[in-house]
């Protein structure tokens, strides 16, 4: 035994030194193409960071950290800037919010207690399948109307406790795909208004180009697209080697009918305060403005609104305890996932940055593309937006394909409004390594994945949701839009 504990000490600090040496030394290798001495030290550093989390995927508070200390000794600044760039993110600062209500929801056992509910649901006794599409497809649908990363972080609790209940085990594949199926519903779902929130930045880059969207088109194209995902996810579960719902097919349910005991008084005061900041979250999204009440609204945003239920939870006290106790909530706090997201947002950002050289080169790599024609055109352009947000910043990777896709508007030709569109939709679907999105980060750190479970449902969600744009997205909006 303590032969197999040195080796395993032995194989850790291999990999720190391996993964040092990406963050530090990758930077002196001789730049190529148009990437500068700075992309260089950046690609060493976003490699480390990939390295680090595959291979410590019980740990990844050390290599996000280390990251950050060696972009700090970068051109970009120092290690105090990109420390503060990190946590100054809106995302982690939302994350860091959030985690006050999960420790409120777990310590109430308000977590368990919706678990206990879905797993002892009449309707789904004997039929797994139809609790694998209830419990992935309803909640991500609901992200249309609440903030995902709220609804996302609630989730990702109330999943682990019905994991756990059901027997499943870290690193089974069921609970990486049920993960993976809730985040690739949360965010194609994410692009369906093109008048609201995301989409607004394709709709003003397309309006100062003076390109009008039909939004008309770009709904209906997007409705279609939604619902196939949600049921061709639910098929590519049911027909993936491995992705087994055993373990929910066996479960007596009268088990948990009977520990969905009636709620205590801390249990209610917790749902009604989550059930406060999601409604409140609704509000703001869809009645703030620029005048009079709706202004103030505007100005309280999301962020507001959650740091006021935050103090509400804290000062209301039940039997003599407050519902959400600041002593013990930090205790519930993922430091895995914060820091990953953090660390992810910072280096992903500079992958495609002026100064790195890396954006120049795709274009160049993309100039055959010119002659193809329009549907393998769009599909082409579509697949390389797909792949490069998996390893690179989401807004940076969509700001720069919408303008290559503006500016080859002019010398090819096909549907530019579609081709906005898809890039769009995917140029968010960052789900497949860490670092492509805070959604990715999320199903890497979960307690009931591993680096082998969340890259294998990531390898199929890629292939889904590719011909998802072929089949489906692409030719519906070439027919609407």
């Amino acid at each position: 035994m303590s032969a197999q504990v040195k080796e395993k000490k032995d194989l850790k600090y291999l990999h720190f030194a391996i993964t040092f040496a990406l963050m530090f030394l990758f930077r002196f290798v001789p730049p190529f193409g148009t990437v500068t001495p700075y992309g260089m030290a950046v690609i060493g550093i976003f490699l480390g960071l990939i390295y680090g989390w595959s291979v410590d995927a019980d740990n990844l508070c050390w290599t996000s950290l280390m990251g950050l200390v060696a972009l700090g000794v970068t051109d970009y600044g120092t290690a105090g800037g990109a420390i503060a760039a990190a946590f100054g993110n809106e995302s982690v600062m939302l994350m860091l919010l959030a985690m006050f209500f999960l420790g409120m929801l777990q310590e109430s056992q308000l977590t368990q207690w919706f678990s206990n509910k879905l797993l002892g649901a009449k309707f789904t006794a004997g039929k797994p399948w139809v609790l694998t599409a209830f419990i992935v497809v309803v909640p991500a649908l609901l992200t249309i109307l609440v903030n995902q990363t709220l609804v996302a972080l609630i989730m990702f609790v109330v999943y682990q406790s019905i994991f756990e209940q059901a027997g499943y085990k870290k690193g089974d594949l069921y609970p990486a795909m049920v993960l993976m199926g809730f985040m690739v519903i949360c965010s194609v779902s994410f692009s369906l208004f093109p008048f609201r929130g995301w989409c607004l930045m394709t709709v003003g880059m397309a309006t100062k180009a003076g390109i009008e969207i039909n939004m008309g088109g770009w709904i209906i194209s997007e409705v279609i697209a939604i619902a196939v995902t949600c049921v061709g996810w639910i098929l590519v579960m049911f027909i993936t080697p491995g992705c087994k719902v055993d373990k929910l097919k066996d479960v007596d349910i009268t088990q948990f009918q009977k520990e969905s005991k009636p709620l205590d008084n801390r249990q209610k005061a917790a749902l009604i305060i989550t059930l406060a900041n999601v409604i409140g979250c609704i509000i703001i999204s869809f009645v703030g403005g620029n005048e009079g009440f709706r202004l103030i609204l505007k100005k309280v945003g999301v962020y507001g609104w959650v740091v006021l239920m935050i103090v509400i939870a804290m000062i209301w006290k039940v039997d003599g305890k407050p519902v959400l106790d600041k002593k013990t909530a930090p205790g519930y706090f993922y430091w895995d996932l914060i820091l990953v997201v953090a660390a992810a947002m910072v280096v992903a950002g500079q992958i495609t940055a002026e100064t790195a050289g890396i954006t120049p080169l795709v274009g160049k790599l993309m100039a055959p593309l010119f002659s193809l024609p329009s549907y393998t055109f769009l599909l082409a352009l579509g697949v390389i937006t797909f792949l490069l947000t998996n390893f690179a910043n989401n807004v940076a990777v969509t700001v720069t394909m919408m303008t290559i896709a503006m500016t080859m508007a002019t010398q090819a030709n096909f549907n530019l409004q579609v081709a906005l569109m898809v890039i769009t939709v995917y140029g968010v679907i960052g789900l497949m390594t860490p670092a492509g999105s805070v959604n990715g980060a999320m199903i890497h750190a979960h307690e009931f994945t591993t680096t082998k479970s969340a890259y294998t449902a990531g390898a199929i969600m890629m292939i889904f949701l590719t011909l998802v744009m072929a089949l489906v997205l692409i030719p519906v909006g070439l027919k609407f839009m």
